[in-house]
């Protein structure tokens, strides 16, 4: 029978079809018979024989099954009993080791449900050789540490994750359970290459900086842009909500359809037309009006070029806000409350915070589109393994050749003469690969051209 298997040490015997499945019958070729016992070194003789059944890759289209049958010996000194081992057999996922390295590949690519159907194995199966490949992955790929980080949250399956990021390379360097002290501690003291972390940028949540500080020693820490301006938008909001209540429901819905994005807008971003509606509205809403106003001088905080000039911009704001518009002052008092962490925006090299908007907001598209009933560890692989987001911050470099310094004399180093020194030099270059983790825009691209397939 022609081998259409080609897997070492069996042989096709025959081939049928069973239930939906190909199932293909195979036997040992070698003898062993010839063998001795490996415990003793007695003599071994026939003792039955059992027959097993394992899923192998598909053909066809259709799930293959292997029926192995495999005979039993005894050995006639120390009655121990024995079988052939099989080397591309995993006799605890009752599969072949090719089927395993299979769904190791497309695991994190594609659904359990999918892939159980294809090949036959059960879909908790699935769900352990995935498992088992996470772990492999957590051992073998490391990225390299950022040394501008961001730190924020997600809300993904079930509850709010911690999510790490790189924000030079705009990328998903890790991501945590939860964020929680108990957690972000440990995982911030036993961070690889800790003093290479110059930045980090985050949010106003205490816990995160309180978490990191003592052991990242060289980190300053930036509050993102958008989460200081983002509150002047909100006491915006809520003038405009409170002016809304007093409208009948129609004029109430045609107010938050209309007013809601023009006030949310920068002046640089209305067309003509709104532009008028805001010219229009200091004379039928004066009060949201003036509202917007303040908040587009908060907004100009951030358009200073200098840290001097931005702290003197937020003081004569604070100094101003109207005293018929006191939520504003609650704004100030926040920013006075993370005054260093807010300026130190303007310390920076250069303005840290559109990766870490874009990479949040990315990252929620994903964690989005992922968000099937996968538990958070198989999302966070799909994530932070996805080989294709993966090369786009893979960088290869080549090793400098090294200097070996050869000594033959076996004495002291400090005893050796120049004459006893031999040197040597390696003309071999080593190519070297660094990971800085999952590219998010192309994440992003991934599982949004899935979705336009589905």
């Amino acid at each position: 029978m022609l081998d259409i298997l080609q897997l070492e040490g069996v042989k096709p015997t025959d081939i049928r079809k069973e239930d939906g499945s190909i199932v293909i019958s195979v036997e040992p070729l070698d003898d062993f018979m010839a063998k001795q016992c490996p415990n003793c070194g007695g003599k071994l003789y026939k003792h039955g024989s059992r027959v097993n059944h394992f899923a192998d890759t598909p053909q066809q289209m259709q799930p293959v099954i292997l029926e192995v049958t495999r005979n039993r010996y005894r050995c006639s000194e120390c009655k121990s009993i024995f079988m052939p081992e099989f080397s591309f057999l995993d006799d605890k996922r009752r599969a072949t080791s090719r089927l395993i390295d299979a769904i190791k590949r497309r695991c994190l690519n594609q659904t359990f449900t999918h892939i159980a159907e294809e090949t036959g194995l059960a879909i908790n199966t699935i769900k352990n050789i995935a498992s088992d490949y996470i772990e492999e992955l957590e051992q073998t790929i490391k990225f390299e540490t950022p040394s501008i980080m961001g730190i924020d949250e997600l809300n993904l399956a079930g509850g709010m994750r911690c999510v790490i990021t790189n924000i030079g390379m705009r990328s998903l360097y890790d991501m945590l359970p939860d964020r929680k002290q108990d957690t972000l501690k440990p995982y911030f003291k036993n961070l690889p290459d800790a003093e290479k972390v110059e930045w980090v940028c985050t949010d106003m949540w205490r816990p995160f900086k309180r978490s990191f500080q003592d052991y990242l020693p060289n980190a300053t820490l930036v509050i993102d842009k958008f989460h200081v301006v983002r509150m002047a938008s909100e006491m915006m909001e809520k003038e405009r909500k409170q002016m809304q209540s007093q409208f009948n429901k129609a004029a109430r819905l045609h107010a938050k359809k209309n007013l809601r994005w023009l006030t949310l807008k920068r002046p640089n971003s209305l067309n003509e037309q709104e532009l008028a509606m805001l010219e229009d509205m200091s004379k039928t809403m004066p009060k949201l009006k003036l509202a917007y106003d303040v908040k587009e001088g908060f907004y100009k905080i951030y358009d200073c070029e200098t840290k001097e000039e931005a702290e003197k911009a937020f003081h004569d704001w604070a100094e101003n806000i109207p005293t018929d518009l006191p939520q504003f002052n609650d704004v100030a008092r926040t920013v006075g409350n993370h005054y260093n962490d807010i300026f130190a925006y303007w310390d920076a090299p250069f303005r840290i915070t559109n990766a870490y908007t874009e990479g949040h907001n990315g990252l929620t598209k994903v964690a989005n589109r992922l968000g099937r009933g996968y538990s958070f560890e198989l999302i966070r692989a799909k994530m932070l393994y996805n080989k294709i987001a993966r090369s786009v911050t893979r960088v290869s470099t080549k090793a400098t050749p090294t200097q070996e310094l050869v000594i033959g004399t076996g004495s002291p180093v400090s005893a050796i003469s120049n004459k006893d020194l031999n040197f040597s030099f390696s003309t071999k270059y080593k190519k070297m690969k660094t990971e800085y983790g999952a590219h998010i825009p192309t994440l992003v691209e991934i599982y949004e051209e899935e979705n336009e397939i589905e």
